[in-house]
């Protein structure tokens, strides 16, 4: 599970636990009002409740986070406004207000948390401060509405900074998270793909072959007589040489093939839906591309060759023995006299071009 399937998993928990938490809030406290033959309050309440549950249970059904953090944060918000305005029980319900905003900004976030606090303090200052306004039930005394507004303004100002930094914290770890992901999959000398995202994408088009049938072919590349190279040149030299034909590999093929470092002086081509006629004729592409590359600068002579080996998904059993008889055919190459390309279109290894 990748970072944003837990951070989905997270809103979606989340989302659960408060609405499950304010539904039995509600229905509590609205069997309290019925028992105290409050209709407006009980309805609002077990109204507000049923609602809550229908969005929890539409979330539930969708797996869709947004519908439960959507319909509890509705919910939340009308409760907030039922309570500025009656005063709940007995003139107490401003009290509930405060947690109210706080599930509400978790639940939105920091930007539409902005707007709602916005709104809900605006509504509140309307309902408390406009003279003679018909739906206002509570004559609070001034002292009490002006220390309820800058409590809760200060409240959601301290939640909305917390939010904010959490979001900042989240993406901040993402990215360390993306960074560190790309590095696991990454040769760190030529940046191709490193050996063991090239197993990944093997199997991973091995599943579209076996679903599909769409045939797929790898090229083993691997440079010629590179120990001695090393030896005579240089580490640091051969290293550059090792970026110089990665970069050249890269260019020559498709967008949608995949070049990776399979290890030292040795790379794999991976090439989707072709088949074994068209991964030789690619194949022979790079060959050719490898011995044009001018390496002067780097080895005395600039001549620099490598030997291919070439095979089919439907030469071979499976991944694994794809690879192998790639490796073979390259090693083939190799006893005939390098800087060439070997194939297998029958099960029996032949030199193809020279």
């Amino acid at each position: 599970m990748d970072f944003r399937d837990a951070e989905r998993k997270l809103h979606f928990q989340l989302s659960l636990f408060i609405g499950l938490t304010g539904f039995l809030f509600l229905v509590a406290f609205g069997l309290n009002a019925v028992i105290n033959q409050q209709v407006l309050l009980a309805a609002s309440l077990l109204l507000t409740a049923a609602f809550g549950l229908f969005a929890l249970l539409l979330m539930w059904l969708t797996n869709e986070p947004r519908y439960g953090e959507l319909g509890v944060s509705i919910g939340a918000a009308y409760i907030f406004l039922y309570l500025v305005i009656t005063g709940g029980l007995d003139g107490t319900g401003l009290l509930w207000c405060y947690p109210l905003v706080v599930i509400i900004t978790f639940l939105q976030g920091m930007t539409r948390g902005i707007y709602v606090v916005a709104a809900l303090t605006i509504a509140s200052a309307v309902a408390l401060y406009v003279p003679n306004l018909p739906i206002s039930a509570v004559d609070y005394p001034d002292a009490f509405k002006s220390r309820f507004l800058f409590s809760f303004v200060a409240l959601a100002i301290m939640t909305l900074i917390y939010e904010r930094l959490r979001t900042k914290s989240q993406v901040s770890y993402q990215q360390l998270s993306d960074r560190l992901d790309r590095a696991s999959r990454t040769d760190e000398l030529t940046k191709l793909a490193n050996r063991r995202e090239m197993q990944e994408l093997l199997h991973a088009e091995n599943g579209i072959y076996a679903r599909y049938g769409h045939a797929y072919s790898v090229i083993m590349v691997d440079l010629d007589r590179f120990k001695v190279i090393n030896d005579r040149y240089g580490h640091a030299v051969g290293d550059r040489l090792l970026i110089e034909i990665a970069d050249c590999l890269r260019r020559h093929v498709r967008k949608q093939d995949k070049v990776g470092r399979w290890g030292g002086e040795e790379f794999l081509v991976l090439l989707p839906q072709t088949r074994l006629s068209q991964a030789r004729q690619t194949a022979e592409k790079l060959r050719v591309a490898v011995r044009e590359l001018q390496a002067e600068p780097l080895i005395a002579g600039g001549s620099v060759t490598a030997s291919f080996g070439v095979q089919s998904i439907e030469e071979a059993t499976g991944v694994d023995d794809l690879v192998r008889q790639a490796d073979h055919r390259m090693y083939e190459a190799k006893r005939q006299g390098r800087d060439c390309v070997v194939a297998d279109g029958d099960g029996l290894p032949r030199q193809l071009l020279r």
